[in-house]
């Protein structure tokens, strides 16, 4: 996870809960006026985890590991899409959730400043990498952060994301991408907001073609009320991603990523549906 500058910082009662002040940037939206979901769930990311690094800077100190996500979930109400402009005022919250032995479970909350409506919330898994061996694995946290954090390991473990399967009556769309070389991120691979964009793309041209039931018309207009992201393999620069789509219910698209025959990532967007079932008629 890369390392950002956070803001200045609050800490709850407990001391267990981060906030902290955050606005988008201009930059930040897409044609409709709105954050696309790959841009929220990375900056909901990084500013989570970095909020928990600005509370306790000693996580950052060991050379020898890098944190990679594993999964997130992430909700977005509604009133994001009309509430949030460039410069509106936000908090954003993180929390540690829970504590395995390499892997870290957190929460995230992105509130309205004015309101204290919770706009996004969301649940990261990130794993703890040894970058000292040839092939990345998992390295358990030393034993300053199960001191430090004991309480977290025996807190129910909240629930993440886990892989599915197609199912075989499913009818699947299925778009081509090759990845850039600006898609490639600090760590040598594809960096994961890029995945979200893919799936993203697949969505708006399947709904252009009437792939699915109910996702229609322009999902960029609509804006996508859940996300899930399962990372189940790397890719690198010029490798051809097959991602395949299908309706599992109406307004939820599910997408599998392959390098050849290898799973690479999961994802599932959620749009809204109406009464009259497409979404291409909806309002915000």
């Amino acid at each position: 996870m890369e390392r950002k500058e956070v803001p200045s910082f609050t800490l709850s009662e407990d001391k267990k809960t981060v906030t902290f002040e955050y606005n988008f940037n201009r930059w930040d939206f897409d044609r409709a006026g709105h954050v696309p979901i790959w841009t929220l769930t990375y900056q909901g990311a990084w500013l989570t985890f970095n909020g928990l690094c600005a509370l306790d800077p000693r996580l950052l100190a060991d050379p020898t590991v890098r944190v990679f996500s594993r999964c997130q979930v992430w909700e977005i109400s509604p009133s994001f899409y009309n509430l949030v402009k460039p410069g509106t005022r936000l908090k954003v919250s993180s929390r540690w959730l829970h504590l395995g032995k390499s892997s870290m479970i957190k929460g995230g909350e992105i509130v309205d400043s004015s309101t204290n409506q919770i706009l996004v919330k969301g649940i990261i898994q990130d794993v703890n990498i040894n970058l000292e061996l040839d092939t990345p694995r998992s390295k358990p946290f030393p034993d300053w952060v199960k001191d430090s954090y004991s309480y977290l390991t025996s807190q129910p473990r909240p629930e993440t994301v886990e892989a599915f399967e197609k199912p075989t009556s499913a009818k699947t769309f299925i778009y081509s991408v090759t990845v850039l070389p600006s898609d490639i991120d600090y760590n040598n691979h594809t960096n994961q907001r890029h995945y979200i964009r893919y799936c993203f793309n697949c969505a708006v041209i399947g709904a252009r073609q009437g792939a699915y039931p109910t996702v229609r018309g322009d999902p960029f207009k609509q804006g996508v009320r859940k996300v899930s992201v399962l990372y189940q393999k790397e890719s690198l620069e010029g490798d051809v991603l097959t991602v395949e789509s299908w309706e599992e219910s109406p307004g939820t698209l599910r997408f599998q990523m392959r390098k050849g025959s290898e799973k690479v990532v999961q994802v599932m967007l959620q749009f809204p549906v109406t009464s009259g079932s497409a979404i291409g008629m909806s309002k915000l």
